[in-house]
């Protein structure tokens, strides 16, 4: 179960009792699934995570367009510092210019490259997303679930003191003692002190959402209810499919291999020699044109051949490396989402065995041992002890509940659902 939903949880735990089911009434809203995507849309647009997100994209859509093909020219200026017949006859100012070829597969290696940890840094930024998404769907059922407890501790004060009520009567009776009363009287203050923590701590939970969706951190939020309704998940193929395909962690190390390949076939291009062309001409500063030297220029890299077999080693590793991590990261999804699959599915069945078995048969129980407390045939103590019992089976379906939900949410974020919309590659 997740522990932030048992943390809230106890903020109702130790002896609070119900002897009814409490229902949210029609003021409530639903933290159903199109409530939730309303809160992770306003989160994604909001929160500065996916600012600083979208920057990071926008700086890789434009590192693409700083690959080029042709390297800048190169102008030469000299002059010579000779006798005036020596500059007459070979010239005193020489002007020439240099260009380097292109190298077309280095260039659509690094091409690639830029393209890939652009697709990468998209991954990047839906995976942001679906980060933030889950974030926003737990704290809204963490939300929710804080609610659903309210209610029930309300309810149970409401229920404390009609037992007080009934205490004080007994008391009158001349044969009767002031225990009972005492005792239901520091029940009743013990809870009342549990309520008003718990609307404290519901409140630093609608901060935390607040936050989160980037509203005022003062807003109000609704009475929220947990959704009543329990379904079977869907197949575990079918989610199986939908990770593969759709996952953002899986896609942001898919493109990081092909930045890695590609990173690859640049280092095996720089091992070719690279080819300049120039011209030079010598002029005399009386204006005439001496001569014209056109050159065609080779770099020699074998000199530094281990130097450049070492560099593609490295980036062949670096490859595998990302291979390694891409296979790692689908046996580590499929765990997560197998493990979610059977979280939701035995607390869907928990919740409606608490529902339609336990719960029922609890609040039976309550209401006879009260009705024998009334007419002197049950303790005090058996009552209390009965309504925790009941208060505890209400607890342990709210629970079941919300990590049903929670689970189903995990199982959204694992399969894409709260990314962005993917990008075509330019």
């Amino acid at each position: 179960m997740n522990p932030r939903f048992l943390a809230i949880s106890m903020l109702a735990a130790t002896g609070i009792s119900l002897s009814t089911a409490v229902a949210a009434d029609d003021t409530t809203t639903t933290a159903n699934s199109a409530f939730i995507r309303k809160l992770v849309n306003e989160a994604l647009t909001n929160h500065p995570k996916m600012d600083a997100a979208e920057a990071r994209t926008q700086a890789a859509e434009a590192a693409v367009r700083t690959v080029r093909l042709w390297e800048d020219p190169q102008l030469m200026l000299g002059g010579t510092a000779a006798r005036k017949s020596m500059r007459m006859d070979d010239g005193d100012i020489m002007v020439g210019a240099e260009q380097m070829l292109p190298r077309r597969g280095l260039f659509q290696a690094e091409k690639r490259r830029a393209t890939a940890e652009q697709a990468m840094q998209g991954a990047e930024q839906r995976m942001t997303a679906s980060d933030l998404g889950l974030s926003v769907a737990q704290s809204a059922l963490e939300l929710a679930l804080a609610d659903d407890l309210l209610r029930l501790q309300a309810a149970e004060l409401r229920e404390l003191n009609a037992l007080v009520d009934v205490a004080r009567e007994r008391a009158k009776n001349p044969d009767a003692t002031a225990v009972e009363t005492l005792r239901l009287e520091g029940e009743l203050e013990l809870r009342t002190q549990t309520l008003e923590a718990a609307k404290r701590q519901r409140t630093r939970l609608g901060l935390t959402l607040s936050l989160l969706t980037g509203r005022s951190p003062r807003a109000e939020w609704p009475e929220l209810s947990l959704p009543n309704t329990v379904s079977a998940e869907p197949s575990s193929s079918a989610l199986l499919a939908r990770l593969e395909k759709d996952n953002p962690s899986l896609a942001v190390l898919r493109h990081k291999i092909e930045a890695a390949q590609a990173e690859t076939d640049a280092s095996v291009q720089k091992r070719k020699p690279a080819f300049m062309v120039g011209v030079e001409s010598n002029i005399y500063s009386g204006g005439d044109l001496r001569d014209v030297m056109f050159t065609l220029k080779m770099s020699l890299p074998w000199f530094n051949d281990p130097i450049y077999k070492a560099e593609t080693a490295r980036t062949n590793l670096l490859r595998d490396a990302a291979q390694h991590d891409l296979a790692s990261e689908v046996r580590t999804l499929d765990g997560e989402l197998a493990s979610m699959l059977t979280e939701a599915e035995n607390q869907r069945r928990l919740a409606k065995a608490y529902r339609t078995q336990v719960l029922p048969r609890q609040e039976k129980t309550v209401e006879a041992v009260k009705n024998a407390w009334v007419s002197s045939k049950a303790t005090l103590l058996e009552v209390l002890e009965a309504r925790r019992m009941q208060l505890d089976t209400r607890m342990e379906m709210e629970r079941a509940l919300a990590a049903h939900h929670a689970a189903l949410q995990s199982l959204t974020a694992l399969t894409g659902g709260f990314a962005l919309p993917k990008v075509s590659k330019p």
